[in-house]
């Protein structure tokens, strides 16, 4: 009854969504303890919500990564309005992906322990491999490089394995200004250009017309 009565107590002095206190809790808790070993129960507790509540919620940690990306995706979105991107479009696709890192900056430790919980799991990697390249059509797409078809599904997985390595660089980039992490996603945006402006006109980076 005492732990019910202290949930209830924090829910009503919380004001972020059950959802985003479990996400939050989620990232929290992955930065002491191994990702896969984490529970949906530990997770209710530590954001103060009940179990019931996050089963109703993101019941599972998959869900949890799914909400996040969403909720990414969600803040470089509507970020735009009051920042709006300029430059060429390698610029403006440079500065998404790094807007999406700043989002994270906060959970970097637990970001760390999500990924290499996910080099060990295949079948969660690629589940979530699709709701990755959702989030960089978004990107293409905000940027004015057309992603539909299977031109923009090649486009989007470019995109993603550049994002991808460019996290490896980030999880253990400690300098403030992320030197390296810019440097490397700089690298990769500049080399798929010259890829795929060497097929052709219609591919480029560059391309705004379908």
């Amino acid at each position: 009854m005492a732990a019910a009565k202290k949930t209830r107590s924090a829910k009503k002095s919380d004001k972020r969504s059950t959802r985003d206190r479990l996400i939050d809790a989620a990232l929290e808790l992955a930065a002491e303890t191994p990702w896969q070993r984490l529970s949906l129960p530990e997770i209710a507790s530590h954001a103060g919500v009940t179990t019931g509540d996050a089963l109703m919620t993101l019941p599972g940690r998959m869900p949890v990564l799914k909400a996040l990306m969403d909720r990414i995706d969600a803040e470089v979105m509507g970020g735009l309005a009051d920042d709006p991107l300029d430059g060429t479009t390698r610029d403006q696709l440079f500065d998404l992906l790094m807007r999406r890192f700043d989002a994270l900056a906060a959970h970097r430790a637990g970001m760390a322990s999500i990924t290499r919980a996910l080099r060990s799991d295949p079948l969660s990697a690629a589940c979530l491999g699709g709701r990755l390249l959702r989030s960089m059509t978004l990107c293409l797409q905000a940027a004015g490089v057309p992603a539909e078809g299977l031109k923009g599904a090649i486009k989007a997985k470019a995109l993603a394995a550049i994002h991808l390595n460019t996290v490896r660089v980030w999880l253990r980039d400690d300098d403030p200004g992320l030197a390296q992490t810019m440097k490397t996603l700089d690298k990769g945006l500049m080399q798929a250009e010259k890829v795929m402006s060497r097929s052709g006109p219609a591919s480029t980076v560059d391309e705004k017309t379908a």
